[in-house]
């Protein structure tokens, strides 16, 4: 007996166990929406993360060690993000009827989204390496943990303000949408890809493929832009916060 408890606490940390349990997590949350009739507060990937908050404490893993043992998942965001670009592609005629306010758009969302999270978090008395970290919230992780190597910022508060930003966008823009009267795809899932990377595109993609083709095209235009400006900007944004 003690011998298969000494084997199951070596399972524990090895990589199969990050990667079933985030697996299994995922399932039973997909599981959970669906029964739920998709509500937002039972979004997958916000139920799929109290399985493994739970779970990893009680089984002695940190998340470090998690994160190294589900170093294959996070790879596969990359190939996930780029596979957007087929809906993208077949709704190209509609993006290029609309490319001068996409352009518009991308270049005032990456800012704005940026500034309040530098803004509030400066005003708020938060330390340098708290306020580098946050800069990059609205743009995907495997972008942010890069990005936030030039602010001095922590990858790993990094990646949850990437997370928290996702779900919250996830969650609030049905409300959002439906208390201003938005009803074009394209709009909703612009929004949701400016503003909440890829929670918000997997949202956007509930509305439609349409829908779904803009949030992607926004994840990655919004993406691009902060990971090209912020490092070059950011010496004199942390000079004139004092930081």
């Amino acid at each position: 007996m003690s011998t298969e408890l000494d084997n199951l606490a070596a399972l524990a940390h090895t990589p199969l166990f990050g990667i079933l349990l985030t697996l299994a997590s995922y399932r039973f949350a997909l599981w959970v929406y669906g029964k739920s009739n998709s509500l937002p507060v039972f979004h997958p990937f916000l139920v799929a993360s109290i399985p493994v908050i739970i779970v990893l404490p009680l089984v002695g893993v940190n998340y470090e060690e998690y994160r190294d043992q589900t170093r294959l998942i996070a790879f596969l965001l990359g190939p996930a993000t780029v596979a957007l670009a087929w809906p993208l592609y077949r709704q190209l005629h509609a993006v290029r009827s609309v490319l001068t306010p996409i352009v518009v758009a991308t270049l005032i969302g990456a800012a704005i989204s940026a500034a309040i999270a530098v803004g509030l978090a400066w005003w708020l008395g938060a330390p340098a390496e708290v306020v580098g970290s946050l800069a990059p919230k609205s743009i995907t992780t495997p972008i942010a943990v890069e990005v936030v190597k030039s602010t001095g910022g922590y990858v790993s508060l990094a990646a949850g303000a990437v997370a928290i930003t996702g779900i919250v966008g996830a969650l609030t823009a049905g409300p959002i949408f439906r208390l201003l009267k938005v009803n074009d795809q394209r709009i909703k899932g612009f929004a949701l890809g400016l503003v909440a990377h890829a929670i918000g595109t997997a949202r956007a993609f509930e509305y439609g493929e349409k829908a779904g083709a803009f949030a992607g095209l926004a994840l990655g235009l919004c993406g691009l832009v902060t990971a090209m400006a912020l490092p070059w900007i950011w010496p004199w944004v942390a000079q004139w916060l004092g930081q």
